[in-house]
């Protein structure tokens, strides 16, 4: 372990490496994409001596996402994108592997705000981000270095709307790679990994039944329909909240009960916020909240359930499980999880490792592009070309091929326009 990583790094307890190490490796065992075909392609010396920032939830799957752009030659720092989120053991592993970190697990907002100012502070070229969390502030507080940025690489669908208000802004100097947008990322990570690691969370926090529990999904953008797909599942009676018409729409069109919120809440036994927004459930509706209703949130920000609001109306505040806080409101308990982080990573294991192979193949292919091509500031989709070489390695690694289509499968417009091949099929 190089000393100087040590000293510069804020981890909580460096003997916990061992099992974070541990952690590491099972996320590296079951990441055949990013642990084959990337690794290949990142190896091409486009990274080597460029300052990386990750700042995701740092847990394992990231860690290994560090370990890979470490590998190919990079100078990388970590930090959490969310305090609720950090394992200590993998930042303790990640740190005897020579790699800074600004993280431990339930930093107070203070704590946090810092650990991400010390990670600008180390002039990343590139930054790998969550919500984009270290880009807005360092275009907040260090816009020296954050003029200095050659290029971010955003997963998350909150992330990519703040950026694109940037840009309309005139405030982003730098070329973006709109990870989420992947269809490998969106498709996958938001549907089927937030769908399974929310709902299981849920049950593990609570050690309660899905079946025939009315279930509250608020906001069905890909989060919300990976939740309401596998509380539906799981014998759910499903009711989406939605703003939008065509999803609304969409979302009625999948089976479930569409209804407006002060209508889905009175009834609901579980509400989930999926929204990537703020204060979706708050104080204006917690009068219609049905008695031992449990609220989790599923979105970006810690207080799409404004747990402020309700620590400021309950008469009592207590927990009564771990990870499950009870708020009286007058004679109305009230359930909580996780304090109102994300459920999924503060009160689970986050998404399942095969998905994250998609999503942080994504990201290090993502990186990779900034650094070997020279694109102009704004915006970019992630490469398609891309995006299908990375589900072909993933099909590969499941022993799975693909069929093609012959040349004569293939309607053309010249077939159409030759009139000897049109005159032959008028009198077969």
């Amino acid at each position: 372990m190089s000393e100087t990583v040590a000293s510069r790094s804020r981890i909580k307890d460096p003997s916990q490496a061992p099992s974070g190490h541990q952690a590491i490796e099972w996320a590296r065992r079951n990441s055949p994409v990013l642990d084959g075909f990337v690794r290949k392609k990142v190896n091409d010396g486009s990274l080597r001596g460029k300052r990386v920032a990750v700042v995701v939830h740092l847990e394992a799957k990231t860690a290994f996402l560090a370990t890979v752009l470490a590998d190919a030659g990079a100078h990388v720092v970590a930090a959490g994108s969310n305090p609720w989120s950090t394992r200590d053991n993998v930042a303790a592993a990640l740190v005897e592997r020579g790699i800074e970190v600004h993280s431990t697990r339930g930093s107070t907002n203070e704590m946090w705000e810092a650990d991400l100012s010390r990670v600008g502070d180390t002039s990343p070229d590139y930054v790998i981000d969550d919500g984009g969390e270290l880009t807005i502030r360092m275009a907040r507080d260090k816009p020296k270095l954050y003029a200095q940025l050659k290029g971010v690489s955003e997963e998350t669908t909150t992330g990519v709307v703040r950026l694109r208000e940037l840009e309309r802004l005139g405030r982003l100097p730098m070329p973006v790679v709109a990870a989420n947008d992947a269809a490998l990322k969106h498709m996958f990570d938001n549907r089927f990994g937030t769908g399974q690691s929310t709902v299981q969370a849920v049950l593990a926090l609570t050690n309660l039944r899905m079946a025939g529990k009315r279930f509250v999904v608020v906001g069905y953008g890909w989060v919300g329909r990976g939740i309401a797909a596998y509380a539906h599942a799981l014998g759910a009676r499903v009711t989406a909240v939605e703003v939008d018409p065509i999803r609304a729409l969409e979302a009625h069109s999948d089976g479930h009960e569409v209804a407006d919120m002060t209508t889905a809440l009175s009834t609901a036994d579980i509400a989930i916020t999926a929204t990537g927004g703020i204060r979706a459930i708050t104080s204006r509706h917690f009068d219609a909240l049905k008695p031992h209703v449990v609220l989790a949130n599923a979105g970006h920000h810690d207080h799409e359930v404004d747990v402020p609001a309700l620590i400021g109306q309950a008469d009592s505040v207590d927990e009564v499980r771990p990870g499950v806080t009870r708020y009286r409101l007058g004679s109305k308990p009230v359930y909580v999880l996780s304090e109102g982080a994300l459920v999924n990573i503060a009160g689970g294991l986050g998404h399942p490792v095969e998905i994250m192979d998609l999503s942080f193949s994504v990201q290090a292919l993502g990186c990779h592009y900034l650094a070997s091509n020279d694109l102009s500031p704004g915006i970019h989709q992630f490469p398609l070309e891309l995006d299908k070489a990375i589900a072909t390695a993933k099909l590969a690694s499941r022993g799975i091929t693909l069929d093609h289509l012959d040349e004569d499968q293939t309607d053309t417009l010249s077939e159409i326009l030759d009139a000897d091949t049109y005159q032959s099929w008028g009198n077969e």
